[in-house]
């Protein structure tokens, strides 16, 4: 390209050159015409020596001009006349250059030559936790987990009391309350968290010696939706009976001689639906305010199971018992605290409950759960609500528990209540959604939540014990298991557990399942639990387990 600018410039340059030249002709020629005419007499007498001396330098003006236009237009005309490329075909001999592949070296693996012996060390016995993934806490919107007043204190058993008064100086401890859980044979504590002494460091003081388990005092919440809707009294609107078969029943059957705990915020017993149905009660506030109790969700979880008129209970004559552990905290909400629900749970096996009714959900629990195994072994049945805060809530504890047996809530189209709990340890489903209830001094309403649910499923078992007194935990779960109207997943799933109880099959033991798929059974093996461990509930960092962590669960 380079070249072809050369011989465009040269062929310019001799273009203008020949046209230069042929102008020059042209200014001679000029002259000598203007010479001609001087001499004949048209010459121009007023130019003076000056205009004469212009004239001369300028002279050769003309012809570089007419040079270079008649060049351009030369080549102008020889740039149209030019042919475009052609393209011609290789030879049929030529061949295009070979691809030469790069030889491929194999690297040579150089073995590292060992210049000492390597030694062993001795590891410190506590090493630091850099990152422990901490589990997810149970929580019921923004409402508190546990305390941040007070925590739990179990002592070594044998502890003697000067030993214990020198324990509680050593740390600056104030004892709250204090109370002997025979369940789990300890004395239990409430502390107050000193001011001087951080959340984490006093859970540590589950590694002296003297302490056996510390822990923090859990909330628990009533698992009902919100105050029950005020409504007039129909029989259509009690469709669980129906659902569950139990209108097929015997007027006879009604749960009579069974004892049934409801651990709630008490019963109000003057309600006309419940009246003299409650046999005995037990209160973990016997110097309350009035204003600081609440009723409302103990009674309708009682009136489900034990109502006697303006509404039909399962078993309306079942021994009721009443564990008040329920009332308004700090926050506002109805609450009970790991302590108060041992005390109650206690004081139910204690006084012959066969049922336990757990109508809440909060964390897992050490205490909880210790008292929960001690009355399994016992033979107490206990049922507890799986839960309202939707599928991608954890496991509510205690219904998560291996020897509970966790209900959901379903619709009167067998549909799941939208805002249950899921997961691998529900086990069954009942009727749950705008359910009637017994509300207020003396009214009615209707109220939807997995509460409502555990109550239908705790009153057929006790119709379950009038007929057969004999049967043991593990044969009502089999039995209630096999009863199931299997809804969504064939055989259990974590929505439905093995599905929607048919009442009248499991009390009256018919032998046909509606369950296609039976291989596992409500046992210990196939409940399927979250592992929350009270570490990683606490914001500081993890806190080390006393001699009780062998037992927990």
């Amino acid at each position: 390209m380079k070249r072809a600018r050369l011989q465009k410039i040269f062929g310019y340059g001799c273009a203008a050159l020949t046209c230069t030249f042929l102008g020059l002709s042209s200014v001679a020629g000029a002259q000598t015409y203007g010479q001609t005419g001087t001499q004949t007499g048209h010459s121009d007498r007023r130019n003076d020596s000056g205009n004469r001396d212009h004239k001369k330098s300028n002279k050769f003006a003309p012809a570089f001009g007419i040079g270079i236009g008649i060049a351009r237009e030369i080549y102008r005309q020889r740039e149209l006349e030019q042919v475009d490329p052609q393209y011609v075909e290789p030879p049929a001999t030529y061949r295009p250059p070979k691809r030469i592949q790069p030889k491929r070296i194999k690297p040579k693996r150089i073995k590292p030559k060992r210049t000492a012996k390597p030694q062993r060390i001795q590891l410190p016995q506590n090493l630091p936790v850099l990152a422990k993934a901490k589990p997810r806490i149970y929580s019921i919107g923004d409402k508190p987990w546990a305390s941040e007043t007070d925590f739990l204190i179990a002592m070594t058993p044998g502890l003697s009391r000067p030993d214990l008064a020198s324990f509680l100086k050593e740390y600056g401890l104030s004892v709250l309350s204090q109370t002997r859980v025979g369940l789990i044979d300890q004395v239990l504590l409430k502390v107050a968290y000193p001011d001087d002494l951080s959340v984490r460091r006093a859970l540590q003081l589950a590694t002296d010696d003297r302490v056996f388990r510390a822990q923090p005092n859990y909330y628990y919440y009533p698992t009902a939706n919100a105050d029950p809707q005020p409504v007039s009294l129909f029989a259509e609107l009690q469709y669980a009976f129906d659902k569950m078969r139990l209108s097929q029943l015997e007027d006879g059957e009604t749960g009579r001689g069974v004892k049934l705990a409801v651990i709630d915020s008490g019963i109000r017993g003057t309600h006309p639906a419940l009246s003299d149905a409650v046999a005995s009660s037990f209160t973990a506030f016997p110097d309350a305010d009035a204003e600081s109790l609440n009723f409302d969700h103990g009674t309708a979880v009682a009136s489900i199971i034990a109502a006697r008129t303006g509404m039909r209970g399962v078993a309306q004559n079942v021994s009721l018992m009443s564990a008040q552990v329920f009332r308004f905290g700090e926050s506002g909400n109805m609450v009970a605290d790991s302590f108060d629900i041992v005390r109650g749970i206690d004081w139910a096996v204690s006084n012959g409950a066969k049922i336990l009714n757990l109508s809440f959900a909060g964390s897992k629990d050490k205490f909880l759960a210790d008292a929960l195994k001690r009355a399994s072994e016992k033979g107490v049945i206990m049922i507890a609500a799986a839960g309202n805060e939707g599928a991608d809530a954890p496991a509510a504890y205690p219904a998560a528990y291996e020897d509970v047996i966790a209900v959901t809530a379903t619709d009167e189209e067998d549909g799941l209540y939208s805002f249950a709990n899921r997961g691998d340890h529900v086990e069954l489903a009942a009727p749950g959604v705008d359910v009637l209830v017994a509300a207020g001094e003396e009214g009615y309403g209707l109220q939807t939540g997995t509460s409502m649910a555990t109550a239908y499923i705790s009153g057929s078992v006790a119709l379950m014990l009038e007929r057969e007194p004999q049967l043991d935990v593990q044969q009502i779960k089999d039995r209630l298991a096999r009863s199931a109207l299997d809804l969504g997943i064939a055989g259990r799933d974590p929505e439905f557990g093995y599905g929607r109880l048919d009442a009248y099959k499991a009390i009256t033991n018919e032998l046909q399942s509606s369950n296609e798929v039976q291989a596992d059974t409500m046992s210990d093996a196939a409940k399927v639990t979250k592992a929350l461990d009270f570490s990683g509930d606490v914001p500081e960092g993890d806190v080390p387990q006393g001699k009780g962590a062998e037992k927990d669960m």
